[in-house]
């Protein structure tokens, strides 16, 4: 795939100052296995969370474990919006990245106002993912 190219061309994989967790909070297999294929080329580790509950649940003592949240916002038990929320009251500075399939103006402004930093809509354009890594994980101080 020439995204791949593209990513390991520009030295990342190679460098180990970078290492960043990364949480992606998605319930469908499907999804992650994608977002898992297209990280692989980044020097991130990947946890993943199924449900709302979970990812709080990975914050609860941990907060600054992770430096990046990708959040699905359809989710079981509790939705993306109250998740990032609740995430947000535990660590204010994290980034959390909205992956939605409502991407119309109500669901942006919604993410916006749960705390989500980004969006991107699904289906996701895979540079926008890469564009996102790297603005919040490979050139952030």
């Amino acid at each position: 795939m020439d995204l791949y190219k593209t990513v390991k061309n520009k030295g990342v994989e190679t460098n180990e100052k970078y290492h960043y967790n990364i949480l992606v909070v998605e319930d469908d297999d499907v999804g992650y296995i994608l977002l898992r294929e297209i990280l692989s080329s980044y020097p991130v580790k990947l946890f993943r969370a199924v449900d709302g509950k979970e990812a709080i649940d990975c914050f609860h003592g941990n907060k600054d474990t992770f430096d990046l949240v990708l959040m699905d916002i359809r989710l079981p038990k509790i939705n993306g919006y109250e998740a990032t929320q609740k995430i947000k009251e535990i660590n204010p500075s994290i980034p959390i990245v909205a992956i939605t399939a409502y991407a119309h103006s109500q669901g942006i402004l919604d993410c916006y106002s749960a705390g989500c930093d980004d969006f991107i809509a699904k289906p996701f354009d895979i540079n926008k993912i890469v564009k996102l890594v790297e603005n919040y994980l490979v050139f952030r101080n």
